[in-house]
């Protein structure tokens, strides 16, 4: 059935491709939401995000409530629940850092605004809806999936393309959970349809300021749920003005002579493209920014929790606080962390501090300092949690207890990815030029900036489209080659 969905694909225009692509989707999400429906997926950190809601639509501002210091059902939860929330309370911080019953600037907002619109439509509490909500806009999400792997890829490849978006286990396992990644995933993933588009017109007439006020706003509504988008705005923006440069060298390599009127090394039209952008971004900062303005007496619009963070992936694993933890993060750590116990240099810096009465931005600032310090004081086991943390972000199943069924349907959907995507992203730069080459560099500088902080399956969600765009351009020049090859042989 696959096969002739395929063959017909090949031939179809884009259009019916979609609509196929799109009813797959569908089917699928319908499933899961039934799925859903049934308690099968856990709430996990919603019941924080629910707490910040609820509290915006009650007028309370954005903050925590002092009773998310207690885990629900305290009695019952398992043993590094309750010493994580022993922990909370004895630092008066969730996570350590984040103040309950202050206005906070711990966490970015648009997650919470997102639930408690959904709140005030459905209900306090509704985790369904809100479950519903986003496996409706993972259409949408699949749907600009596909629109940006049309730029790269055509018939049999771009349906393959749109069967991994419209299955890809881990975007339906997160669209399904209360959590950040699925919202992400649509902002982020239109942000790079946008950009892509950006730079496109960057050679062609007309106005770009409508388009490039579009993706500054887009950009800005990611970072509003996940900052993890900051840097690939800020990476369309270096670039846009140098188009040319990218084209001259990509075509260097493909041996294209370069035309009188490609001499140029800087794109006036991406100029103006470039600084619209950032202004309607820095614009829509500014409400953020000011608020905590108030708060701290700093202007600030990156959330208080790159300290917590570090320590998280860093100096944590070397505390008594790493105990009792998960199956995933035992497997990966423990033998790192009894290696280096005791070996340690400055051990003092991996320790938690036992804070009082600091508020969020302090404590982010002290913790950040001394993980930084930690880091370089220990150079070769800085490198070697980076290691881990690479196999934590491309990991293809769970590492934690799953249904085996889910374990293998991520298997399936993710390791020939992980196999083609190295000479994919070459050959994508190479064939599609700056298009190609952004989307190359910001899946790598995606992964990059998580292997250096936090990483996670959570994290690198909203790159799997791409990721597997970049693998099909791989697997495509493969069988190309391969095809070649064989010519020559039979022809011999």
């Amino acid at each position: 059935m696959v096969c002739r969905m395929v063959e017909k694909a090949q031939g179809a225009p884009d259009r019916l491709l979609m609509k196929r692509i799109l009813l797959i989707a569908l089917i699928a999400r319908i499933l899961v939401f039934g799925a859903a429906s049934q308690g099968v997926f856990l709430i996990g950190e919603g019941r924080t995000q629910a707490d910040l809601a609820q509290n915006i639509l009650n007028g309370r501002g954005f903050m925590l409530s002092q009773s998310m210091m207690h885990p629900e059902r305290e009695e019952q939860a398992p043993p590094m629940f309750r010493r994580s929330f022993e922990f909370f309370r004895r630092v008066d911080g969730y996570y350590g850092a984040l103040r309950p019953g202050q206005p906070t600037m711990f966490l970015v907002p648009g997650y919470a605004v997102f639930m408690a619109g959904i709140f005030g439509i459905f209900g306090a509490g509704n985790y369904l809806a809100v479950r519903g909500i986003q496996l409706i806009l993972g259409l949408i999400t699949v749907f600009i999936g596909l629109k940006i792997a049309g730029r790269f890829l055509s018939g049999r490849y771009l349906f393959f393309a749109g069967l991994f978006f419209a299955l890809n286990p881990f975007e339906l396992y997160y669209e399904a959970i209360p959590a950040t990644q699925a919202l992400f995933s649509l902002f982020f993933l239109l942000g790079v349809l946008l950009s892509l588009r950006m730079l496109e017109r960057s050679f062609k007439g007309g106005s770009v300021l409508l388009g490039a006020a579009m993706t500054g706003a887009v950009w800005a509504l990611a970072f509003y749920v996940r900052p993890a988008a900051l840097p690939m705005m800020l990476w369309l923006v270096v670039i846009l003005p140098f188009t040319p440069v990218l084209k001259r060298i990509t075509d260097r390599f493909k041996g294209v002579s370069k035309c009188e009127g490609e001499r140029h090394w800087f794109s006036g039209r991406g100029f103006i493209s470039a600084v619209t952008v950032l202004t309607v971004f820095s614009l829509l900062m500014l409400p953020w920014g000011l608020r905590n303005m108030e708060i701290s007496g700093t202007f600030r619009f990156m959330p208080a929790q790159g300290g917590v963070n570090l320590w998280e992936y860093n100096g944590r694993i070397f505390t008594d606080h790493f105990e009792h933890e998960t199956e995933g993060a035992l497997l990966l750590y423990s033998d790192l962390r009894e290696e280096y116990l005791g070996r340690l240099n400055s051990p003092e810096l991996a320790e938690f501090p036992e804070f009082r009465d600091e508020p969020e931005w302090e404590r982010d600032e002290i913790l950040y300092e001394r993980n930084i310090r930690f880091m370089l004081e220990n150079p070769v086991l800085t490198l070697r949690l980076i290691s881990l943390r690479f196999v934590e972000f491309f990991k293809p199943f769970p590492l934690n207890s799953f249904s085996p069924l889910y374990t293998l349907a991520g298997l399936l959907a993710l390791f020939w990815v992980l196999f083609f995507i190295w000479g994919g992203a070459v050959r994508c730069s190479y064939e599609h030029g700056y298009e190609g080459f952004y989307l190359a560099t910001i899946v790598a500088g995606y992964s990059l900036m998580h292997l250096l902080t936090a990483s996670g399956t959570p994290h690198r969600i909203a790159v799997d489209f791409p990721m597997a765009i970049l693998a099909l351009c791989g697997i495509r020049y493969s069988i190309r080659r391969f095809l070649a090859w064989r010519e020559l042989k039979y022809a011999d």
